[in-house]
């Protein structure tokens, strides 16, 4: 058990372990900072992180959703989508993890979003709607959507 008592010591902590690939000690510590601040946003989003460098995706997912729940803002909505979205990739939960960046898009949507909403359509086969973030995703970022395309063809 660590000694930390402010959320601010915990999030610092917790960012040095993340930014230094020591996954393990972050998810420990995360664990101990959503049992003190379990109304804290930042404390699940930092576990959901964790949890996902260590591959523990269905604590990530779970964590990211709480953190997702908890968000007031729409950059913090966002953030915790993406991440919660990536470990329902992970499980194979792809209907999940899209419904979750459809629920997001109607607050905010950007490039990342619609480039993952795009993957998890063509993983789910609805060529129909794949087209439709592709569509997106050149008029958020045109380089970058042919960017995707052309990786996707082997280019």
């Amino acid at each position: 058990m660590s000694v930390f008592t402010k959320k601010e010591a915990f999030a610092r902590q917790l960012a040095i372990f993340l930014r230094n690939d020591d996954a393990k000690r972050a998810y420990e510590l995360s664990k101990e900072f959503t049992l003190r601040f379990p109304d804290e946003m930042l404390a699940h989003f930092l576990f959901a992180m964790a949890a996902y460098r260590i591959e523990r995706y269905d604590e990530a997912k779970a964590e990211g959703r709480k953190a997702f729940n908890l968000a007031s803002s729409s950059d913090d909505m966002l953030v915790t989508s993406l991440l919660a979205s990536s470990a329902h990739y992970h499980l194979g939960e792809y209907a999940q993890g899209y419904e979750l960046l459809r629920a997001m898009e109607k607050r905010k949507s950007t490039y990342e979003l619609q480039k993952r909403m795009f993957l998890f359509v063509l993983a789910l086969n609805k060529s129909d709607e794949a087209l439709c973030h592709m569509d997106r995703l050149f008029k958020l970022n045109q380089s970058m959507a042919a960017d995707i395309m052309l990786r996707m063809l082997g280019f």
